[in-house]
């Protein structure tokens, strides 16, 4: 498995980043987003599920797990804002930079994820 680190979003001088996880480079693959949980306020983007990411792996997937601003630095608004831009960095370049399916992608998260 091979996973490459992008920052994703730069606001205000901080880099947001999103940890792309591969089983290989064979081809275009479905992505499934991955949003931590932690209430808003904490987590990151390495706290996947092992047996979520194996499952996901084994399928032929690329896992796309973020990181977002948390509160109460930022409020909500602002994080739904990460989510979404995270969203459309896929789907713009995730093709170009991790062989993306940009056509099919599933989101999935914990608690606030």
């Amino acid at each position: 498995m091979a996973i490459q680190t992008f920052t994703y979003k730069t606001v205000d001088g901080l880099a947001i980043r999103a940890d792309v996880h591969r089983a290989d480079q064979g081809g275009p693959r479905p992505v499934v987003l991955s949003i931590h949980g932690g209430a808003l306020m904490a987590g990151h983007r390495q706290a996947i599920d092992g047996r979520l990411q194996t499952l996901l792996l084994e399928a032929g997937h690329a896992i796309v797990s973020i990181d977002y601003r948390l509160a109460p630095e930022t409020r909500l608004p602002a994080i739904i804002q990460d989510v979404e831009d995270a969203y459309a960095w896929i789907v713009q370049d995730g093709p170009r930079l991790f062989d993306a399916d940009a056509s099919r992608i599933a989101v999935t998260g914990g608690s606030a994820g």
